[in-house]
């Protein structure tokens, strides 16, 4: 099956290849091929949204009000955002001589604010002792 296929699809591309006056010239080609890009032009053509929709009905998917609720919803529940399972914020990995390495303007504002040499710390290394 995989040969028969193979050798069926490009055996007319190899003819359409070489011979592209003549193949287009035939009637019957030129109205498949009108039919096809029309066909792609309205985009249904794309195996994304062919399997995202049956996707979609296989898994039940819903809009996200329907999980969470609108933001309207959510304000007057007073239900904020569960933040356990995410880890806290900063670099995940840490840069070793990070700041040593900066560029000089990183560096003067390091030396001039306080704050952004802690945070520049905390996405540096670990101290080792």
């Amino acid at each position: 099956a995989l040969i028969t296929t193979i050798v069926g699809s490009i055996s007319w591309q190899l003819v359409a290849s070489a011979f592209p006056i003549a193949f287009l010239s035939n009637p019957l080609t030129y109205i498949l091929l009108r039919i096809c890009l029309f066909l792609e032009a309205t985009g249904i053509c794309s195996g994304a949204w062919v399997l995202a929709a049956i996707h979609k009905r296989i898994a039940g998917f819903q809009l996200d009000e329907v999980y969470i609720g609108t933001a309207e919803e959510r304000a007057k529940n007073d239900m904020g955002d569960n933040t356990s399972g995410v880890p806290t914020a900063g670099h995940p990995v840490k840069l070793p001589g990070f700041a040593d390495n900066a560029p000089s303007s990183l560096q003067k504002l390091v030396k001039k604010d306080a704050s952004v040499r802690d945070w520049l710390n905390s996405i540096g290394p670990e101290p080792t002792e």
